[in-house]
């Protein structure tokens, strides 16, 4: 995977990227604005002297709990809500008979349907990698194995 990870080729105009570019930065940037506060603590709790707050002021616990009790406890209903239905529906698709699968089709009766040739077509279905050129019509003209290497 290339890093990082931005539109590249040929096709795109150069501004585009630029925009990307610019506005992977601004989001950055906003992301570290709204969570400057809790990074100066962490900053400033795990310097020295180690795990204690030196110059910031400790965050007040139960304050911050009774903000953020009521999502909590609305992200928990929404938890067992999720739980109970998949065990719901687990169970009733565990119960309904699995769809049988069609018998696989012969490699003669796959050739005759495309018009190609039943050992070249043999040889194609070992392939890892085959490049298939068609013609004008839509058919198969030719196909070439690629090694991996």
């Amino acid at each position: 995977m290339n890093w990082p990870p931005l539109i590249k080729g040929a096709n795109v105009p150069g501004w585009v990227r630029l925009r990307d570019v610019v506005l992977t930065l601004l989001a950055w940037a906003l992301l570290g604005y709204l969570v400057r506060e809790t990074l100066d603590l962490v900053h400033d709790y795990l310097r020295y002297p180690a795990f204690e707050f030196t110059s910031a002021t400790p965050p007040d616990w139960p304050a911050l709990w009774g903000r953020l009790q009521p999502f909590f406890y609305f992200v928990a209903a929404l938890t067992v809500w999720l739980l109970f239905w998949s065990l719901l529906r687990g169970r009733r698709l565990r119960a309904t008979a699995p769809v049988p699968q069609p018998a696989p089709l012969a490699l003669g009766a796959h050739a005759a349907a495309f018009g190609l040739d039943e050992a070249a077509l043999a040889r194609w279905t070992d392939a890892r990698v085959l490049v298939v050129h068609f013609d004008a019509a839509g058919q198969v003209s030719h196909a070439e194995a690629k090694r991996t290497d």
